[in-house]
């Protein structure tokens, strides 16, 4: 039962706490009635021996006591063996209160190796007063794709979780630490400055690995959340779609939360947008700031009225939701289509860098296909396209969205309501405009312009009968830093 090299017994204050963690192990592990048991003992060394590569020796020493103590002494010693026990042990040990305390332990245990060196021991202290609350468990869930177990009931024990994850492919800033970052203003006002200053230094020892990519910025005037539903065929069944549904508070980075895909028939959609966005709502209850909402469509619901839907619909008076968030819609269609993404990226620049150029609207007037497409491509300026009429199947708007698909443009405006073009394009590029003299990043607010209009119309027009553009409005737009998932349709990580 010898130690691998360069796995020594640390010395100092870490060999105070690491006799802590063994004492804490042994106290738990010695009320098992399972490790007494010869045959139970076998099992145990078994698994052990294929997860940490040695057997461990403890079975033939005469009391049980010394036989525990030399289990969790070797397991402890061992990179990884706390967790290899108590996930070993599962299997065997009926009492689920044992195996949960060893996993809190071994989270410790790997959380204090990666601090050593560190002052840290008052922080432990104070994180662990900080009950752990929907809140923090939606700010770990951003840095990880799995969710922390419910075993964590403090935000010492969510961080010494979270020492355990893979390091971040390419280097950079691991979950924990950036964690850590967020959490500060929950730690008491006497403390967040101290606790910056650890921060600071655990900050110098980590950057010293290669630098992470650059963050994905989320551009709007103010940062948004997000709730992405994502629309997608079943199967040969044209009225029944598979809806999945992504969540993130607002984040310097895009790392959603994924929720439980659902079969739904066409139908059924706004209920069940209604049930997510309720959860959603009650999981944010304690925060506050805008939410935006995007529908990733297929193409046969491009032009289905989204922005029309309701939530709260068991109510006695159920509320539109684009009187509450801004609503966009997006192309599922463009996310899956790899080979349009290049020419995407370079068009979605101009939004993130708010600058005006003449030729950022083109109106497509009557055009199609390639003579639509050469158009666009002919300066590469445009980034809003306004279709001339929605973007039906087999239509003349149907090809336009096509051509705006492949040419990259990212913003792309039509009328459900087949209003006058001409119209629909000075308000549009009204709108741009108003933004780019309020602030640099104009293009970037034409969301928020766009759901103004549409309470404006709602407010003006109840009755829908002016016509007002803001009733049939649609608006695509594209981000392509920020979708719901990868080429493949995967989460982003």
């Amino acid at each position: 039962m010898t130690l691998r090299d360069g796995e020594r017994p640390p010395s100092g204050p870490d060999a105070e706490e690491r006799r802590r963690i063994i004492k804490a192990a042994v106290d738990r592990l010695h009320k098992s009635d399972t490790l007494r048991d010869s045959r139970s003992q076998l099992l145990l060394q078994d698994e052990l021996e294929r997860a940490l590569g040695i057997r461990p020796q403890f079975a033939a020493l005469p009391k049980f006591r010394a036989q525990v103590v030399a289990l969790a002494t070797v397991c402890v010693d061992h990179s990884g063996g706390l967790r290899h026990l108590a996930d070993c042990l599962d299997m065997i040990e009926a009492d689920a209160t044992l195996v949960t305390a060893l996993l809190r332990l071994a989270d410790e245990w790997q959380a204090i190796q990666l601090l050593a060196g560190h002052d840290f021991h008052w922080m432990r202290v104070e994180l662990d007063l900080i009950a752990v609350d929907s809140w923090l468990r939606d700010l770990a869930g951003r840095y990880r794709v799995t969710p922390v177990p419910d075993y964590c009931e403090s935000a010492w024990q969510v961080l010494a979780h979270l020492t355990g994850d893979p390091p971040v492919p390419g280097g950079g800033r691991p979950a924990w630490l950036r964690f850590l970052e967020q959490v500060t203003g929950r730690m008491p006002a006497g403390s967040q400055q101290k606790l910056r200053k650890l921060i600071e230094d655990l900050s110098t020892d980590w950057d010293t690995t290669p630098a992470a990519p650059a963050p994905i910025p989320i551009t709007g005037p103010v940062r948004s959340a997000y709730l992405v539903f994502q629309f997608e065929q079943y199967g040969a069944d044209d009225d029944v779609f598979i809806m999945s549904h992504w969540w993130q508070w607002a984040s310097p980075t895009w790392e959603p939360q994924r929720g439980e895909d659902r079969r739904v028939r066409r139908d059924e959609l706004e209920a069940e947008v209604d049930k997510v966005v309720l959860e959603t709502e009650r999981r944010w209850a304690h925060l506050e700031g805008p939410v935006t909402i995007e529908f990733v469509l297929p193409s046969q619901l491009l032009n289905e009225p989204v922005d029309r839907w309701c939530w709260e619909l068991d109510s006695a008076s159920p509320r539109r939701l684009a009187l509450q968030f801004p609503l966009v819609i997006r192309s599922l269609e463009r996310i899956r289509a790899v080979q349009w993404h290049r020419v995407w990226r370079g068009r979605w620049r101009a939004v993130t860098e708010g600058v005006v150029q003449p030729g950022l609207v083109h109106r497509a007037q009557g055009q199609t296909d390639v003579q639509l497409e050469a158009a666009l491509n002919r300066d590469g300026k445009a980034v809003v396209l306004v279709l001339s009429e929605p973007p039906l199947p087999d239509t003349t708007g149907g090809r336009q969205l096509l051509a705006g698909f492949r040419s990259g443009l990212p913003v792309i405006v039509w009328n459900r309501n087949s209003g006058p073009q001409e119209a629909l394009c000075e308000v549009v590029e009204s709108m741009i405009e108003v933004g780019l003299d309020d602030q640099p990043p104009g293009l970037a607010l034409l969301p928020h312009g766009v759901a103004e209009l549409r309470r404006t119309a709602w407010d003006e027009d109840p009755d829908e009968r002016e016509g007002r553009i803001g009733h049939g409005l649609v608006i695509l737009w594209d981000d392509p830093e920020r979708q719901p998932g990868r080429d493949t349709g995967e989460v982003r990580a």
